[in-house]
Parts: structure tokens; C-alpha cells; sequence
């Protein structure tokens, strides 16, 4: 057997499919920890990551990675549902708002309150499911579409949902 072979059997496959790439992050994080002892830092950050990834988990999204003060989550797949979008919005609209009772409580300590900005995007991504040494599966989307609603949630401004939405040509030949 060769080395193409070889290579060829052990490349991931994917899977074309419709879905709902969702960024959120907070804002500010960076220079909020270097003020503070790492320890403190992660005791401020930790239950804001926590409130994301609860609300993600809420409308049966798929948190493809935490990235420390903030998470990369996809609605659609590996869970097929066709209401994606409005999942995926309905997340974003409770990460905010649980976001904003906890900067309150935050700020009500005399803490540093904190704010978060996301961005989501829907279309068509290949998903993979790799394998890694340790047996635990990733499944991660290949695309455009998370390109694009990583890009809406750097733009989003701080304590809002950037979205972006596309005319696919079925719906602008309804229109017309």
C-alpha cells in the first residue's frame, strides 16, 4: 500500500451541510487579565464562559471550541433542525442577556463589569469528525460561512448580535 493510500484513508470526510456558525466573545478580556492575578482573572471569566456555553447547550447547539473568554458554536449539525437560525439567535439573545444580570453582579461587588459581543452567520459548511489521539471526536465545519460570522462578531459592536444574512435565488425569485 502507498503513501497516497495511506494518506487518502486517513483523511477526515466531510459532510455538506446548512447551518448556523455562532461567535461569541468578550470584550476587553485581554486587558482585564493583565490587571488582575491569573486567578482572579479566571474567576470573573470562568462563569461568563460558563453563561455562553449553557445557552448554546439550551437550543441544542454544538460548541465546536471554548477559546478561553469566549466560545465557536454551530447550530444545524451534528443536531439537524431546521430552525437553526432561530436557535442560534435565541442563544445569542440570552448569552446577552445573562451576560447583563451577571455584569450587574459584577459591578455591584465593585468588580470590572464585563460585556460580550457576538456574531452568527448561516450557510453551507463541510463538516468532519476527526479523530484524535486520545480516541475523542472533533467535529468541526470547513467554510466560508464560519468565516464570515467570526469576521460579524469582531464587528459587532461591544454589548450586541451582529448577524448576516443571505438572499438565496429561491427567495429572490419569490420576491420578483
Amino acid at each position: 500500500m502507498g503513501a497516497a493510500s495511506s494518506e487518502a484513508h486517513d483523511a477526515p470526510e466531510g459532510e455538506r451541510k446548512t447551518v448556523t456558525a455562532l461567535f461569541a466573545d468578550i470584550k476587553g478580556s485581554t486587558e482585564l487579565m493583565a490587571d488582575l492575578d491569573p486567578e482572579d482573572a479566571r474567576a470573573i471569566i470562568d462563569p461568563a464562559l460558563r453563561l455562553m456555553i449553557d445557552a448554546v447547550h439550551r437550543y441544542d447547539g454544538y460548541i465546536v471550541q471554548s477559546t478561553g473568554d469566549g466560545v465557536f458554536a454551530l447550530f444545524g449539525a451534528p443536531v439537524a433542525h431546521e430552525d437553526h437560525p432561530q436557535r442560534a439567535l435565541y442563544a445569542a439573545l440570552r448569552m446577552q442577556e445573562e451576560l447583563r444580570r451577571y455584569a450587574g453582579r459584577l459591578r455591584a461587588q465593585g468588580g470590572v463589569p464585563i460585556e460580550a459581543r457576538i456574531g452568527a452567520n448561516t450557510g453551507e459548511v463541510v463538516v468532519r469528525s476527526i479523530h484524535t489521539d486520545e480516541g475523542h471526536a472533533e467535529y468541526t465545519p470547513i467554510g466560508h460561512t464560519t468565516n464570515l460570522a467570526s469576521r460579524m462578531q469582531v464587528v459587532a459592536p461591544t454589548g450586541s448580535i451582529a448577524i448576516s444574512i443571505r438572499s438565496s435565488p429561491e427567495i429572490s425569485a419569490k420576491e420578483n
